[in-house]
Formats: structure tokens, C-alpha cells, sequence
């Protein structure tokens, strides 16, 4: 029987890189569902090594703790939110676009509440917190995704799509209140009155009410 090669050098240096990714992946997975389940000063490290697997400290050499871990999550789930709002808000060539690339941006906030529970509850937390350790990632992420906004209606005025005498600042405020109210209120709109986000039908004419709110009508 022939004898296994020893593993080479590179072989081991990527075994142990898939291991590191694989841990800290596991870590942001974990603390991603305790701090959207408890939030962050209720969740400790033992809980979220616990949930992850992996030995407690960990936690500190990947992230240099409780509140580095805490950041990486928002900054994971920020990014990719801005992401999102930079394909979709772009400037519209007509009303209809308009009104579809807005449409466009409440599907995509439904689609994160529903498909990334955690994600959405963290963002609504973080909406919450007076002093927060992920101030910085929260203003380089989430709030250019609300300047974000604030220009599309900007842009929407120029084009006489929004009503003129409307302050966009204003209205982005009142868009993202509507968002996170509905999805604050799903479980007991489910649960009193059987209707909720996750049917298609609710969520369609749910998005097309708010669209209503908040553009000019033709």
C-alpha cells in the first residue's frame, strides 16, 4: 500500500486558512442572531462562542471583542444594504421608472426582513440606541443609504415627479419610518388580524400604497 505524501506546506497554510474563515463566519453568524434576539449588552461572549462552536476567544482575536464583533455584523449587513440602494435609486428617465425603482427599494427592504430576520431586527435596534459602538459603520453605511433616498426624491423633484413644495430630508424620514413600522408590526398584524408581510399579495399592495404616499399622482 503506497504511503500518503505528508501534507506540503501551502496545503496546510489553506487547511488553516478554511478553518479561520470557517470560525469567524461561524462568529458573525452567531453573534448576528443573539444581538437581533437580545441585543448587544444582554449578549455575552460565552453565548456567542457557544452558539458558533468555537472557543470564546476567538472572539477577541478575530475581533478584538464583544463591540469588534457587534461592528462587523453592522458593517456586514450595512454594506450590503448600500449596496442595494445604490443599484436601485438611480436616476429615473420617467415617472413610471420612478415610481417602479421605489417600489424596487421597500421590495428589497421587505425581502431583507423576511429572508435575514436578524439582519432586520439589528438595524431596527440600532435605530434605537442613543450611543452605540458601530456610530461610525452605522454613518458610512445606513445613513448614506438614507442620503441616498434624500436624493432620489431630490432627483424626482427636478423631474416634477415629487411635489415641489415637499422637503426631501423630511420625506426620507417619514419613507424609512413607514418601512420600519410595518415590519416592527408584522408579528402582531399576523398574529391579531392573520395578515402579514410575507404574503405576496399584502406585501404588493402594501408597497404600492406607500409609493402613493410618497410621489406626485400623474
Amino acid at each position: 500500500m503506497a504511503k500518503k505524501s505528508p501534507p506540503t506546506t501551502r496545503q496546510k497554510a489553506s487547511a488553516l486558512s478554511k478553518r479561520d474563515y470557517s470560525a469567524r463566519q461561524n462568529l458573525l453568524l452567531a453573534g448576528k442572531k443573539l444581538f437581533a434576539l437580545q441585543g448587544l449588552s444582554a449578549t455575552s461572549i460565552r453565548d456567542i462562542a457557544a452558539l458558533a462552536g468555537v472557543n470564546s476567544s476567538l472572539i477577541s482575536y478575530y475581533f478584538s471583542g464583544k463591540e469588534g464583533l457587534y461592528r462587523a455584523c453592522l458593517q456586514e449587513i450595512g454594506e450590503a444594504r448600500l449596496k442595494a440602494a445604490r443599484q436601485i435609486l438611480k436616476p429615473a428617465q420617467s415617472a413610471e421608472e420612478f415610481r417602479l425603482r421605489l417600489m424596487m427599494f421597500i421590495e428589497s427592504m421587505f425581502e431583507l426582513y423576511l429572508s435575514d430576520r436578524e439582519a432586520g431586527l439589528i438595524i431596527i435596534r440600532e435605530y434605537d440606541r442613543v450611543n452605540s459602538p458601530a456610530e461610525g459603520i452605522f454613518k458610512e453605511t445606513f445613513l448614506k443609504v438614507y442620503q441616498a433616498v434624500v436624493d432620489f426624491f431630490k432627483e424626482g423633484q427636478k423631474q416634477d415627479f415629487v411635489a415641489q413644495h415637499r422637503d426631501p430630508f423630511l420625506l426620507a424620514s417619514l419613507f424609512f419610518g413607514c418601512l420600519s413600522s410595518q415590519m416592527r408590526l408584522d408579528p402582531l398584524k399576523e398574529k391579531m388580524f392573520g395578515r402579514s408581510i410575507k404574503d405576496e399579495t399584502e406585501r404588493k399592495l402594501l408597497e404600492e400604497l406607500t409609493v402613493e404616499l410618497f410621489v406626485k399622482s400623474s
